[in-house]
């Protein structure tokens, strides 16, 4: 007989809580899923049950994130002014970096996780729409040096050790102040640079 669906919900989300909590310890590939069936003092098969890889535990953590990035895509590309655009897309950028920075501290910079992330085309597809509507549509040199450093200071601040003392109010606040300083003052060094 087959276990009932708010069951295995809650098994699933058991597995992911004690894979976060080895990640968190030894990285994703320093965790194996015996390790994780060894935390929840379960046999292997268990977790298979709920997930055929690690892969497939990484992949529905990182969906959620996933989702939020496509659905921030999607209502910005309803904005019809470029400048309204981008400042939509940095403002709900940063809210989502910090609503998921357990993930992020987690995964960010991960060789792991960025092989798999690019190994799934629905994944690169939503990061570079997030990236062309950050960048919007000019391509100078400025600009896009000013997106990775926003796109990288975000997301390694929530990923700060000695930051996770600090509210998500409060980094939300200060990140937002920063990105928008920042992707302000590309025009004067693009213009040092010559365009």
């Amino acid at each position: 007989m087959a276990k009932p669906v708010s069951q295995r919900g809650f098994a699933r989300e058991r597995v992911i809580e004690a894979a976060l909590s080895l990640f968190a310890e030894r990285g994703v590939n320093g965790t194996s899923l015996q390790m994780i069936a060894d935390h929840l003092g379960v046999r292997k098969a268990a977790i298979y049950y709920q997930f055929h890889t690690k892969d497939d535990i990484v992949l529905a953590v990182l969906g959620p994130v996933f989702d939020d990035m496509a659905r921030l895509v999607r209502i910005a590309e309803s904005i019809s002014s470029p400048d309204s655009r981008r400042d939509a897309t940095i403002s709900g950028f940063v809210e989502l970096a910090v609503r998921h920075r357990r993930i992020g501290s987690l995964f960010y910079g991960d060789p792991a996780v960025i092989a798999l992330v690019q190994a799934h085309q629905e994944f690169e597809e939503i990061a570079d729409n997030l990236r062309e509507l950050l960048v919007g549509g000019t391509h100078d040199i400025g600009t896009r040096v000013a997106i990775a450093m926003i796109t990288a200071g975000v997301f390694g601040s929530t990923a700060e050790p000695h930051l996770q003392d600090v509210s998500d109010a409060d980094l939300h606040r200060v990140l937002l102040d920063c990105a928008q300083s920042l992707l302000r003052s590309p025009r004067s060094a693009a213009a040092h640079l010559g365009g």
